[in-house]
């Protein structure tokens, strides 16, 4: 995101950042719903930003999607994995345990990220809404994973780091779910590392 300020002409600012991802996620949102095309909610993401930095919104559409790849570029050069996500794979690899993926990410994307920052040999299936025709929180976006991979909900544990999509969501399905809060309390049901989760799923066995 810094980079992309920069390219913009505009000096780093901790708002300007919460407030692009803020929109990236109203946008997205309306994607899931089918109310806007995968490259209209981009478009929109910079029609209601570019105002917040002082710049103007170009007509064309073309100069939106100039503007866009560049933020994409600088997106995905950031790419990397938390340092605990191998080990913990590894370590669930170890005890027999499969895993899976399941994102309201665009299909592509997310399974050329997962290569990227290393972790694909250590994954089983990615399952994206664009796959599955079910969004998280939907309960067939959780279940529908889980008869793919033929296991049964109520024995699968859910990790993710949105409360209401991922926990809730997970829960509503019958499966059993953790919050991955990094920067959160160790209350119940949260965890702040994926170093936890190998001592999780052997205490449950």
């Amino acid at each position: 995101m810094d980079a992309f300020l920069h390219h913009l002409g505009t000096e780093r600012s901790d708002r300007l950042t919460r407030w692009w991802f803020d929109l990236e996620e109203v946008n997205y949102n309306r994607f899931l719903a089918e109310e806007l095309s995968f490259q209209e909610q981009r478009r929109e993401r910079l029609r209601q930003f570019l105002p917040l930095t002082g710049l103007s919104v170009p007509h064309e559409n073309t100069r939106l999607d100039e503007l866009f790849s560049t933020y994409l570029q600088n997106y995905e050069d950031a790419w990397m994995a938390f340092p605990d996500a191998a080990p913990a794979l590894q370590s669930l690899r170890a005890i027999g345990m499969p895993v899976g993926v399941v994102t309201n990410g665009n299909h592509d994307q997310q399974t050329s990220k997962i290569d990227k920052i290393g972790l694909e040999p250590l994954l089983g299936r990615i399952f994206s809404s664009e796959l599955t025709n079910h969004a998280k929180p939907a309960r067939e976006a959780f279940t529908q994973p889980c008869r793919s991979m033929n296991v049964s909900p109520a024995e699968t544990l859910y990790v993710g780091d949105n409360y209401r999509v991922d926990v809730e969501g997970a829960r509503n399905a019958g499966l059993q779910a953790v919050h991955l809060n990094r920067k959160g309390t160790t209350r119940e049901g949260t965890i702040q590392s994926l170093a936890e989760l190998p001592f999780l799923l052997i205490e449950a066995k």
